[in-house]
């Protein structure tokens, strides 16, 4: 638990804590459009706007960086996860606490990963990592689906970060524990031999709609109900199980054709199901669809003609997505207007203190806990906690919460000095390069070192890209 800095406050304490959350309100929401920007932005100008800080790239660089992060081995392999399904059962009822905090660690260890990751190179590869597996947003319902959960974003997304995303979404969408997220596991043709012979199964449509509405062609796409029903009919025969993994089974598949999109889809089999979904995967709505996702995660608008360059690259390259990130990060725009998520704001702040990737992998589970996942919990965004699959808001207001901005601003005044106690350092001087006049005043001015850093990680610099 992090000590609250404001028990036992005073009448003028509380009022200077109220000040300070308001203008850590006005900091953090968007700003107005600005006139026409100088001819370039500064070279770290593009750590900020698509890393944690500054740093100076050029496009082969940044696309270098994601491909290292793409390379790096999985924390947890799905065999790893569906084994610890299996021990989890056999033996968590002799000792529940204990299986409970074996998940626990596993978990523990994808905040780690991700944070190091985050301290490593430019950063790129990691939030792009972080934005496909909210894209993919799944989260586990049990203590025994806790390993598979990581086994997700580390296996069936990360690796093709850099690759099509057609691979991605045939991986991610038939990962077990999207299986489990979207009760797919429950599902069967209504007119299945397996629903016929047990009154009350039958068809789930979850997983069907997520894959039409939220992961290819979106919301605004030209697809009808009935197209959502024909995919999850196609989709009935998919299940896992702890001891038999993941496997079609032909007896939920509901019987005759499907047609999804105009596209008629007459087997019973996995391999149909592959070629709905590089179907869908290739269709120009789904280009467009991931196209502005990801200007405005990164950006923060809509430019139009970023998006339809970006759509272009997508469909010429059957849906690769190297060629989509060239036109987006080489587009012109200025950070400073996109507000950080607590996440990357925390690992922007430990960029920005010196804390090195070996640092944060070697913290211990009760730091973890403490430090990172009880603040996140408070500040809007809690580790697997989306709430629904539609993944975390892009606007600012959905961060600006009076109590959320009060966790930012007592972890930047506790989390620091607790970090660097455990790493066995002082803390560093908060008086960095690239601060703005005005921050640089406030931080030159602190009575104290912890207090330089507070201002420091609450400054505008830290809290936007």
């Amino acid at each position: 638990m992090i000590p609250h800095t404001t028990l036992d406050a005073s009448a003028a304490d509380l009022r200077a804590m109220a000040d300070k959350l308001a203008a850590l309100a006005d900091q953090m929401r968007p700003l107005p459009p600005e006139p026409e920007p100088a001819p370039e932005p500064p070279l770290t100008a593009f750590g900020v706007r698509f890393g944690y800080g500054p740093a100076a790239a050029t496009v082969p660089e940044a696309i270098a960086d994601v491909q290292a992060i793409a390379a790096l081995p999985p924390l947890v392999t799905q065999a790893e996860a569906q084994q610890f399904h299996v021990d989890y059962n056999a033996n968590a009822g002799s000792d529940t606490r204990l299986w409970r905090e074996r998940a626990r660690d596993y978990r523990r260890a994808e905040v780690r990963g991700r944070i190091s990751r985050g301290l490593t190179g430019l950063g790129v590869g990691n939030r792009l990592h972080s934005f496909w597996a909210d894209h993919f947003t799944t989260l586990p319902k049990n203590y025994q689906t806790y390993p598979m959960q990581v086994s997700m974003t580390e296996e069936a997304v990360r690796p093709h970060i850099a690759g099509r995303f057609a691979d991605m979404l045939k991986a991610a969408d038939l990962h077990p524990v999207m299986m489990f997220f979207l009760d797919q596991v429950a599902s069967a043709g209504d007119n299945s031999p397996f629903a016929l012979s047990r009154p009350g199964t039958g068809l789930n449509e979850n997983l069907g709609r997520e894959l039409i509405e939220l992961h290819t062609i979106g919301v605004a796409g030209p697809y009808t109900q009935d197209d959502v029903r024909e995919a999850s009919n196609l989709l009935a025969g998919m299940i896992y199980g702890a001891y038999q993994g993941v496997r079609y089974d032909v007896k939920r598949a509901e019987p005759g054709v499907e047609t999804v999109l105009g596209v008629e889809y007459p087997d019973d089999s996995i391999a149909e199901i592959h070629r709905m979904m590089d179907d869908l995967a290739r269709r120009p709505e789904t280009a467009r669809h991931l196209a502005t996702k990801l200007a405005v995660h990164f950006l923060g608008d809509e430019p139009l003609e970023l998006i339809d360059e970006m759509a272009a690259a997508y469909l010429a390259n059957d849906t690769a997505l190297v060629p989509v990130y060239e036109v987006l990060f080489s587009h012109r725009s200025w950070p400073g207007a996109k507000l950080r998520k607590p996440l990357d704001w925390m690992i922007a702040g430990l960029r920005a203190l010196g804390v090195t990737p070996a640092e944060a992998e070697a913290l211990p589970g009760s730091f973890i806990d403490a430090f990172i996942l009880e603040p996140l919990g408070i500040m809007g965004q809690p580790w697997d906690g989306q709430g629904g699959p539609d993944g975390w808001p892009e606007q600012a207001e959905a961060w600006l919460a009076p109590n959320q901005l009060a966790a930012r601003l007592d972890w930047a005044m506790t989390a620091p000095t607790a970090l660097f106690t455990q790493l066995g350092r002082m803390l560093p001087d908060p008086r960095l390069p690239g601060l703005t006049d005005n921050t640089a005043l406030w931080v030159g001015r602190a009575q104290s070192a912890e207090a330089g850093i507070a201002a420091m990680l609450t400054s505008p610099e830290l809290q936007r890209s």
